[in-house]
C-alpha cells in the first residue's frame, strides 16, 4: 500500500468546528456516591426530607425559654434543671416555665425551648442552672429544614460533582446517584512498547500513552477501557479496533497515524468507516485522524506523549464534556512576560511553558518528550502566522491546574 502523505492539513479553527459536530452517545448509570467525584449529574436531585430533620443545638449548653432569661444580663437567673437531651436520641424532657434542659452540640431541642445558653455563660449548682446572660429567641439553634427543605431541588442536572455536592447527597440519604457517562476505549500501538512492570528489552520503551489517556479520560468524568498494547500488525490492530468499536462509545488509539511504512491506521479506519480528517495544522499534534466507524467516533492520536495529551486536552476533552451535557470548561488564564525569544513555525502552536517569578519560559523539550507537560504550568497559543515571539512581550498563559475542569 502506498503511504498516506499529510498534505492538506486542517487548521485548528476548522478542527475545533469539526469536533463540535461530532456526537458521542452517552448513558445514565447509577454509581455509589463515594465514586461520583468528577462525574456529571444525569438528573435533578430533589430532597425527600428536611435537613436537619429536627431543631438542634449549635452549642453545648442549656435549652431555655428566651423570655425566662431576658433579665439575665443584669442579674443572674436561676432555672430548674429538668434533664439532659443527648445527641442521637429524641428529647426525653420538655422545657417549662423557668426550666432548662442540658443539650450538646447537634442534640435535639426539647419542646418548649426556643434558644440555647452556652455552658460557659452558666453555673450548675445541684439541679439549679444559674444563667448569666440573656439570649434571643432562635439563638444557637438550627431549625428543622433550615438547611434543606423537603421537595427542594438541591443539585441540578449537568452539574459536575465534587466533595461539596457529594456531601449534600449524603445529607439527604442518597446511597447512589445517576450520572451521565460514556465508555472510552484506549488502544496503544507499536512494536517498541512494553508494559510498565516488565523487563525492558533493548530498543523498547514503556507504554505511557495508555496510562495517561486512561487517567485523563476518567478525570473527565467517563469510564475508560484499556485494550493494552497492540503490535504493528495490520490484522491485530484491525481486530482491536473492531472490538473497541463494538464495546465503546468513543475510541482513542495512539501511534500508526503518520506517513511511515507501519502507519496504517488511516487505512484501517477508511476501510471500516469514514475518515473525516487526517492531519492538523497544529503543533504538537499534526498526525491526527478523526473518523467514524458504525457511528462511533474514533480518534487516532500521535504516539508522542506530549502531542497525544495536548490533542486530548484541546479537542477530545471538550467533546466529552459537551456530550455529557456538562458546563463548558472555563480555562484559567494569567498574563505574564515572556522571558526568552520563542521560535515557532508555520503551524498553530500550543507551547507548553513554565512560570518563574512572573516570567514565562518554554517547557517544551519536543513532542516525544514524556516530561514536557509534567513540568509545565500551562501553555501559550501562537498563531500560524507568528514565527517569532520576542522576549519581553506580554503573553496570555492558560494554566493546566483547573484549566480543563
Amino acid at each position: 500500500m502506498s503511504r498516506k502523505i499529510l498534505r492538506d492539513l486542517l487548521s485548528i479553527e476548522d478542527a475545533r468546528d469539526l469536533f463540535k459536530g461530532i456526537k458521542v452517545r452517552t448513558h445514565a448509570v447509577s454509581i455509589p456516591i463515594e465514586s461520583s467525584s468528577g462525574r456529571v449529574l444525569a438528573e435533578d436531585i430533589v430532597s425527600t426530607l428536611d435537613v436537619p430533620g429536627f431543631d438542634k443545638s449549635l452549642r453545648d449548653g442549656y435549652a431555655v425559654r428566651s423570655e425566662d432569661v431576658a433579665s439575665a444580663g443584669d442579674v443572674p437567673v436561676k432555672l430548674k434543671l429538668a434533664g439532659f437531651s443527648p445527641v442521637g436520641m429524641p428529647p426525653q424532657y420538655g422545657v417549662g416555665k423557668m426550666e432548662a434542659v442540658e443539650v450538646a452540640t447537634g442534640g435535639p431541642i426539647p419542646d418548649g425551648a426556643d434558644a440555647v445558653v452556652m455552658v460557659e455563660d452558666t453555673e450548675l449548682n445541684g439541679d439549679t442552672v444559674v444563667v448569666k446572660t440573656s439570649v434571643k429567641a432562635g439563638q444557637f439553634l438550627l431549625f428543622a429544614g433550615s438547611d434543606i427543605s423537603e421537595d427542594e431541588r438541591v443539585l441540578s442536572k449537568g452539574l459536575t460533582l465534587g466533595a461539596r455536592e457529594i456531601g449534600v447527597l449524603a445529607a439527604i440519604g442518597m446511597r447512589e446517584v445517576a450520572v451521565n457517562t460514556m465508555k472510552v476505549g484506549i488502544i496503544s500501538t507499536g512494536n517498541e512498547l512494553a508494559m510498565p512492570g516488565t523487563d525492558l528489552q533493548p530498543g523498547m520503551v514503556y507504554d505511557t500513552n495508555s496510562y495517561s489517556l486512561y487517567a485523563v479520560a476518567v478525570g473527565s468524568g467517563v469510564d475508560a477501557v484499556a485494550y493494552g498494547i497492540v503490535r504493528d500488525d495490520r490484522e491485530a490492530v484491525g481486530d482491536a479496533v473492531d472490538r473497541a468499536v463494538r464495546e465503546c462509545d468513543l475510541v482513542l488509539t495512539t501511534g500508526s497515524t503518520s506517513a511511515g511504512p507501519d502507519d496504517f491506521m488511516y487505512d484501517i479506519i477508511e476501510k471500516r468507516g469514514t475518515v473525516l480528517a487526517h492531519g492538523l495544522n497544529f503543533k504538537p499534534g499534526k498526525p491526527v485522524i478523526l473518523g467514524l466507524i458504525n457511528e462511533v467516533p474514533i480518534v487516532a492520536l500521535p504516539g508522542h506523549p506530549t502531542s497525544c495529551l495536548t490533542v486530548f486536552y484541546e479537542f477530545i476533552m471538550p467533546l466529552i464534556r459537551r456530550s455529557l451535557n456538562a458546563p463548558k470548561a472555563k480555562r484559567q488564564t494569567i498574563n505574564a512576560v515572556l522571558g526568552e525569544d520563542v521560535m515557532s513555525g508555520n503551524r498553530h502552536e500550543l507551547l507548553a511553558v513554565r512560570l518563574e517569578n512572573g516570567e514565562v519560559f518554554s517547557a517544551s523539550r519536543s513532542s516525544a518528550a514524556i516530561t514536557t507537560l509534567a513540568y509545565a504550568d500551562g501553555f501559550i497559543e501562537i498563531p500560524a502566522d507568528v514565527p517569532l515571539v520576542k522576549k519581553g512581550m506580554e503573553v496570555e498563559v492558560t494554566l493546566f491546574d483547573g484549566a480543563f475542569k
